[in-house]
């Protein structure tokens, strides 16, 4: 069994190199929508769900685009499953008739329903994607609604928090249960911004570390995505000084994470 996700875009903002945040777990499913285009092409035209971990532009921007771009090759209607805030935002601030199509009434070419649906998910509910694929939302700390997923494939289990300051869900969630061996987790700004980072709900290098600070014995391999394009020089300066004996990799667009 190949326990993989592939890192679409792993960037805090948009800039000239690296897309936002999205995560490939299989050719059907995918996490937030910030690149999907770039990456996958045709390809996203068989994308069936988008999980949403907020409603921020740099994790839904791509739900507009895939929509809009291959909307001929559609064969079943895309599904956003979110909260129910994080949906509301979607349906009345971005594909509302007036930034951009609503989707949801318009149908597919072959007339077999909606090209786009909302369904609301249930913070703690495990919901199957294959035989051996599962995942589920736990709430997190942001500046709107939000949560974070744990993607399970044969027993085993990674964890992405996508965008959050405080980390307490996420260490209570890492120290209930065995199965979770790998995290992915944002670091947004450099320490001296730490009054920006508080404001926003993001992360620090030393806001980091303190807050994963009851998970540092478990041998957890950490990832770190998020990173602002700007800082990303002074961010990992700060990680390398601040990581104690965290086993700790940087996300790059394209890479791919085993767990």
């Amino acid at each position: 069994m190949v326990r993989e996700i592939t890192i679409l875009g792993s960037s805090g903002t948009k800039g000239s190199h690296g897309g936002t945040s999205a995560f490939y777990i299989n050719a059907e499913n995918v996490i937030d929508a910030g690149n999907l285009l770039q990456p996958l092409g045709v390809e996203s035209a068989q994308i069936e769900t988008v999980w949403l971990t907020h409603s921020h532009l740099d994790h839904i921007m791509d739900i507009a685009y895939i929509l809009d771009s291959y909307f001929n090759e559609r064969k079943k209607s895309l599904v956003l499953r979110g909260l129910p805030e994080t949906l509301e935002a979607v349906r009345v601030h971005l594909l509302n008739d007036l930034l951009w199509p609503d989707f949801s009434k318009i149908g597919l070419t072959d007339g077999a329903g909606p090209s786009l649906r909302y369904e609301p998910l249930v913070l703690g509910e495990r919901y199957r994607l294959d035989e051996e694929t599962y995942i589920e939302a736990y709430e997190t700390d942001h500046t709107v609604a939000s949560c974070g997923y744990i993607v399970t494939k044969a027993e085993e289990s990674l964890l992405i928090t996508a965008d959050t300051y405080s980390l307490l869900s996420t260490t209570d969630m890492v120290k209930r249960r065995d199965d979770i061996k790998t995290i992915v987790v944002e670091c947004s700004f450099p320490t001296k911004m730490f009054a920006l980072a508080k404001v926003s709900k993001h992360l620090t290098p030393r806001l980091l570390f303190e807050g994963l600070a009851p998970l540092e014995a478990k041998g957890i391999k950490l990832y770190i995505n998020h990173i602002k394009p700007r800082y990303m020089k002074k961010i990992c300066s700060e990680i390398a000084q601040e990581k104690g004996s965290w086993r700790v990799e940087i996300l790059k667009d394209g890479e791919k994470i085993h767990f």
